[in-house]
């Protein structure tokens, strides 16, 4: 895997986390046409959320200068 420095992951970590939101909102939508490619992309993105989480936690146990994973995503940090 590529290096990526901790601000870089930081910024990765929120802005995956934010899409995920905005699809699962969007999946609850009346207007919604093509549900099954949002559930496709929310896949997509659940999977870069859960490899970044692990790096961050992986950064976080090797002393990095990083705020706690709860202070920058809510609810899918667990």
């Amino acid at each position: 895997m590529a290096e990526i420095d901790n601000d870089t992951l930081m910024v990765s970590l929120q802005a995956v986390f934010e899409s995920i939101d905005r699809f699962e909102g969007l999946l609850g939508s009346e207007t919604l046409k093509d549900p099954e490619n949002i559930t496709e992309l929310l896949r997509s993105y659940d999977e870069a959320f859960k490899v970044l989480k692990s790096v961050y936690r992986e950064q976080l146990g090797k002393g990095a200068n990083l705020p706690p994973i709860e202070s920058i995503v809510f609810d899918k940090a667990g």
